[in-house]
């Protein structure tokens, strides 16, 4: 009875660990997925605009895969979602990379909204560690396929129709085989572009379109949509957005503004904002989206997005517009999303928008435009000389324009279109100044002769 006993127990004992030992099991064997992209930034995309367009990633993994995933939007309309995505092996650079043959590829047709595009490998076959380039492209020209952008992070390169852009990620994963401690690596970065030594870059602002809101004129180039007001105030435009507006909007048209048709790309490729938040419950986070010749309306994918300062200071709010390929040629104007969401309404103040030939002269830019304004002089006419012997009749002289109060400063305003001497020019018979006395004299005598006249007409009738 007693050995009966014993080997009930040494039974129970046995089935009751089994449990413990196929759990641990379980978590050794346990395939790890991890985040290849940076912080939510929640910026999406659409990569179907243009012929040739595409988005892409590169990076670098430390142990076997056996999924690479990119999370791609349609934004829920019909037909959309086309992409061919492949995986190449890096070969030192992204042109050099993607013009070799790929590892792998697949084709996605009529794909779902946010659906995670996918390079699948086996566990006998994994994806090896090394160093990588994923590229989702071939996409139907108007037919929304999409990706997700993040903020950017160490673990990725992310490359816009093979243009690096350092300021966000594609939002994608990775299944690795088993759960290694070892994970991802830091990707090559492109050589940076190498500019000739003879090539000069100004540092001063782009005055012919630097727009000062403090001027009630410039109204003209603006148009508030979704709920959102602008008022000029004495240095400044304040933009009210209003409660529960989703997506506040400021048009800004530039096509008006200097003597060309907009700002060229190439010359003057980073925009400058000076602006100020009103309250800490104002949001952080702004956008914009270009408009160019060839792309005069807000698109998906024509887009920059920002975050401000968490202050109530004013500060400087940069934009590199080269970094996007598809802004080129002439920048025509802008919609300005100040807040990505406002439910609670909000407000931005802006004190003025100028353009720089470089990132650095942006940087080096202290907010004093003095130096780079053309001033206009006030002209000033010479003292009227006393004359040595006095006249009868006072000589009347032209005033003269009176001095600037503060002791000669120029005025910045910029002249009237109507810019005639405001001269008093009704006295202009002989000598300026002096009654013409000859002239009198010789109407005088007229008048005695023909009165002469007169009498000896009358006096021959008389003696008739």
């Amino acid at each position: 009875m007693r050995r009966i006993l014993t080997v009930l127990l040494a039974l129970v004992l046995t089935f009751a660990l089994i449990p413990a030992i196929s759990a641990e099991e379980s978590q050794k064997t346990e395939n790890l997925v991890s985040s290849l992209s940076g912080d939510i930034s929640g910026l999406a995309v659409d990569v179907s605009a243009y012929e040739g367009s595409s988005a892409a990633m590169q990076f670098v993994l430390l142990s076997p895969a056996l999924k690479i995933e990119v999370c791609c939007p349609t934004w829920s309309r019909p037909g959309g979602g086309y992409f061919t995505m492949s995986l190449f092996k890096f070969d030192k650079d992204y042109a050099s990379t993607v013009a070799g043959s790929p590892v792998a590829s697949v084709r996605y047709d009529e794909f779902d909204d946010n659906q995670w595009l996918s390079l699948d490998f086996t566990a006998d076959k994994p994806l090896e560690a090394g160093e990588y380039i994923v590229i989702l492209d071939e996409p139907e020209v108007g037919q929304p396929s999409g990706v997700w952008l993040d903020k950017a992070t160490d673990k990725q390169l992310y490359f816009s129709d093979g243009f690096y852009d350092d300021a966000h990620s594609l939002r994608s994963r990775v299944t690795f085989l088993g759960n290694p401690e070892n994970t991802f690596g830091t990707p090559t970065k492109p050589a940076e572009e190498e500019h000739g030594t003879d090539t000069e870059h100004s540092d001063e602002p782009y005055m012919d379109f630097t727009i000062f809101f403090n001027d009630p004129d410039w109204d003209y180039i603006l148009s508030p949509q979704m709920g959102v007001s602008t008022e000029f105030e004495e240095d400044h435009l304040l933009i009210t957005v209003g409660p529960a507006s989703d997506d506040p909007q400021l048009i800004v048209m530039l096509n008006d503004v200097g003597k060309e048709e907009g700002v060229l790309v190439e010359k003057y490729p980073v925009m400058v904002m000076k602006v100020r938040r009103v309250a800490e419950t104002d949001p952080t986070v702004g956008e914009i989206f270009f408009f160019t010749e060839t792309s005069p309306g807000a698109k998906s994918g024509n887009n920059f997005r920002f975050d401000y300062e968490a202050t109530l200071d004013w500060q400087y709010v940069t934009i590199d517009l080269s970094s996007n390929r598809r802004c080129k040629d002439y920048f025509t104007g802008m919609r300005f999303d100040m807040f990505d969401h406002a439910p609670e309404g909000g407000n931005l103040e802006i004190e003025w928008i100028t353009f720089f030939e470089s990132k650095e002269a942006a940087a080096k830019f202290n907010g004093d435009f003095s130096p780079y304004i053309k001033a206009t002089p006030v002209p000033t006419a010479k003292p009227t000389e006393k004359p040595a012997d006095p006249t009868e009749v006072p000589a009347e002289t032209q005033a003269q324009q009176p001095e600037n109060i503060d002791g000669g400063s120029v005025s910045t305003k910029a002249p009237d279109k109507d810019n005639t001497d405001n001269t008093d020019n009704t006295n202009n018979t002989g000598k300026k100044g002096s009654p013409n006395i000859g002239l009198l004299i010789g109407i005088c005598a007229a008048l005695i002769v023909v009165i002469a006249v007169i009498i000896v007409l009358l006096l021959k009738n008389k003696k008739k």
